[in-house]
């Protein structure tokens, strides 16, 4: 008697606990990403102005909106105006705007006492790439977990995890095959070498660290072939704005970047220009080249790189194909994206 007793208390145990877990996975359409609310307590009878997506929240194909997006949210922001990232119309989004999205959620400049965030619809194709790419983690645990299970990491300290970028490439070759080893070698140096920059540089002032992510993706191309996508999230505020900073500190007629840019309508066309003599990055390790130049150099000359793209400020810039300038974009962005795809067919 006393056994039938246990088994129907486990049953009545295992029933709710189902039922939870139930409730929870189907909670998703009301929920709110208030992640800075894990730290404060919640604000009652405050209201909030929503503000819907684009539909296409994609960067790489819908730039400009989603840069007006992102900078009409900061401003509202910036004005104490409590305000709603409303995600529930999004039906397409990519990793770029996902990680830019998690950056922009993590930097101590946006006024994250006065946002919320709701979450796509849980039977939407965006909330599954939410889920594939652990946004939530990369967002609420603010840590590196398994990159065996996560293959991401989030900036929390000044100093570059190179144990962590070891990880990525591990995955990397566990995806396409110890056979290709090789051929991924110079993955690493290409991410230590956006991050340290990042590291050392995006913020001006050390005891106010801005955040950087990378994240990575791995899918199939259009012929079934394996592709991984990564990408590097910079919150500085953008290359172009830190050449401009740079040379106008500098003395006018000695300075080559003020002699370019002065030259140059468009941002696009400047780094067409700029890129392949070298923007000199400013740190000495001596694996790193002269920054955006060695990536250039590395993936240009490389077809298992099936694109690599840098937007910033109002460009975007192809390193796999330099000269295919896109139009400079009405808005400007003041961060740096790197997005790249390798496919080792």
């Amino acid at each position: 008697m006393r056994k039938i007793k246990d088994r129907a208390k486990q049953q009545r145990i295992a029933r709710r606990k189902h039922c939870r877990e139930l409730r929870a996975r189907h909670s998703h359409d009301n929920r709110l990403l208030k992640y800075h609310r894990l730290h404060k307590k919640a604000t009652k009878n405050i209201s909030y102005t929503s503000m819907d997506a684009p539909t296409n929240f994609s960067i790489l194909d819908n730039r400009d909106s989603v840069i007006q997006y992102f900078n009409t949210i900061k401003h509202m922001l910036n004005q104490k105006e409590y305000t709603q990232m409303n995600l529930r119309k999004v039906a397409s989004i990519d990793l770029p705007t996902l990680c830019l999205l998690g950056a922009f959620m993590l930097d101590r400049n946006t006024r994250s006492e006065y946002l919320e965030v709701t979450s796509p619809l849980s039977n939407s194709a965006a909330y599954r790439f939410f889920e594939e790419a652990q946004f939530e983690n990369m967002i609420i645990k603010k840590r590196r977990p398994d990159f065996n299970s996560g293959v991401f990491l989030s900036r929390r300290e000044d100093e570059v995890n190179k144990e962590a970028i070891g990880d990525i490439l591990t995955k990397t070759v566990d995806y396409f095959g110890e056979s290709n080893q090789q051929r991924l070698r110079d993955l690493p140096p290409i991410i230590i070498e956006i991050v340290t920059n990042t590291a050392d540089h995006a913020s001006p002032d050390s005891r106010y660290t801005l955040p950087w992510i990378i994240n990575t993706y791995e899918t199939k191309d259009g012929n079934g072939n394996k592709l991984k996508q990564y990408c590097i999230i910079d919150m500085g505020v953008g290359i172009y704005e830190t050449l401009i900073d740079k040379a106008n500190s500098q003395q006018q007629g000695k300075s080559l970047w003020h002699t370019i840019i002065k030259r140059e309508n468009s941002q696009g066309e400047f780094f067409k220009q700029a890129i392949p003599k070298g923007l000199q990055s400013r740190t000495t390790l001596p694996q790193r080249g002269k920054g955006i130049k060695y990536i250039y150099d590395t993936v240009s000359g490389d077809d298992m790189y099936k694109r690599f793209e840098i937007i910033t400020n109002k460009a975007k810039v192809n390193l796999t194909n330099l000269g295919l300038v896109e139009k400079d974009s009405s808005e400007n962005l003041p961060a740096t994206i790197y997005y790249w795809e390798v496919c080792v067919e």
